[in-house]
């Protein structure tokens, strides 16, 4: 009987090898959504509302490194109350890029999410939002990176930056 688990075991491990698993690409979704906040005003307001929770952070983050970054998103929000920014200009489009915690491990994206590699659940997926002023654009203003968690869209701003 032992014989016969252990050879399931070895098989259930072999199928999961087989067949990585790959974080979900929202990228469609996420042009879909933000494209409604176009208007600078209305992006900054949805960027402040969409801070994450302490429970957002565990997501994200392991262990005490969540509790870190939730500490620094508290004094976010402090200074951000004080900041409220009006009359931000608007922008003639957007563009996504995602980034999965398995491709910062390959060497893609930046040095300050590669320097927290280690940091970071596995199986994450990370939007940048960038607000282009030309429509077509390469480049544009960065909002780097929002996480979509159960069917909302969390901002998780310049997460290596408490780490730094």
């Amino acid at each position: 009987m032992k014989d016969k688990s252990k050879a399931l075991l070895i098989l259930l491990v072999i199928i999961a090898i087989s067949f990585p698993v790959k974080a979900q690409d929202y990228s469609e979704q996420a042009k879909i959504y933000f494209s409604k906040y176009i208007d600078n005003n209305a992006f900054f307001n949805l960027s402040t509302n969409s801070l994450p929770s302490l429970d957002d952070c565990k997501l994200v983050f392991k262990g005490k490194n969540a509790y870190t970054f939730f500490g620094y998103i508290e004094d976010l929000k402090n200074s951000l109350k004080k900041k409220q920014k009006k009359n931000l200009e608007n922008y003639a489009d957007i563009k996504i890029e995602s980034l999965t915690t398995a491709e910062i491990e390959r060497g893609k994206g930046t040095g300050g999410m590669k320097s927290i590699i280690d940091k970071l659940q596995p199986k994450v997926t990370f939007y940048s939002i960038n607000m282009l002023r030309v429509k077509g654009d390469d480049y544009g203003v960065a909002y780097n990176y929002w996480v979509k968690i159960d069917n909302r869209w969390v901002f998780f701003p310049k997460p290596w930056i408490p780490f730094s």
